[in-house]
């Protein structure tokens, strides 16, 4: 019985110090790497967005100066592309997208009340900058560019001797902001706000006036939500 007793506790010694020759391999002077937390915003990414828009359109005569403002609303769908570069806590990139809108409104002639003055934004698009900081997996942006838009002026009813509608692309900035979160490693989502001014398309006479021109302009509001996917 001693013999089996002596056998088991050098036993117990023997795995008591090969645990403990575990606990101390390896060099205790090695760093310890941590991994940095938040997300990459580095590379080229590609989305959808959906959102709403409302604002004013402006019509006014190049002789008379008499102005015809129109409220404008509607849905927008659109897509977008751009590139990011990360620098340390801050985000540098460059954005473009385009969108379809729906936005139009209708509002009285002020020339003639007779007729009704409609008007239509029918697609936007922008190229803008963007730049932000990163907290974590967030990323808070402003955005600034340039903007164009398709737009479309009318009147009901058709006016005798006119054509009574016309449509060109108007160009003009924007400016903006908003927040952007990652989702997964190849997933984000993004709110955002963004004002729009744009001009420079006149209708010539004949289409919606029979002796002046017409200076087309808008503004507009945006707000939209939408998906990027980064490679």
């Amino acid at each position: 019985m001693f013999r089996i007793l002596a056998l088991a506790v050098t036993s117990l010694f023997s795995i008591g110090s090969a645990n403990a020759a575990d606990l101390i391999i390896g060099d205790p002077s090695a760093p310890v790497v941590l991994t940095a937390a938040g997300f990459d915003w580095t590379g080229f990414y590609a989305g959808i967005n959906g959102g709403y828009t409302s604002g004013q359109a402006a019509s006014v005569g190049v002789v008379t100066f008499v102005t015809t403002n129109v409220p404008i609303t509607g849905g927008m769908l659109g897509v977008n592309a751009g590139y990011n570069a990360q620098f340390s806590n801050f985000v540098l990139g460059v954005e473009g997208d385009v969108a379809w809108s729906g936005a139009s409104g209708s509002a009285v002639c002020t020339a003639n009340a007779a007729y009704t003055c409609q008007g239509a934004l029918n697609w936007l698009g922008t190229i803008k900058g963007r730049a932000g900081i990163v907290v974590d997996s967030l990323l808070f942006f402003g955005t600034a560019g340039l903007a164009v838009g398709g737009a479309t002026a009318s009147l009901n009813p058709v006016a005798p001797g006119l054509t009574s509608t016309y449509s060109g692309t108007m160009t003009g900035w924007t400016v903006g902001g908003g927040v952007e979160v990652a989702v997964t490693e190849a997933i984000s989502v993004k709110a955002e706000y963004s004002y729009f001014s744009m001009g420079g398309l006149q209708a010539p006479v004949g289409t919606l006036s029979g002796v002046q021109a017409s200076d087309l302009s808008s503004i507009n509001h945006v707000v939209k939500v939408g998906v990027n996917f980064h490679f």
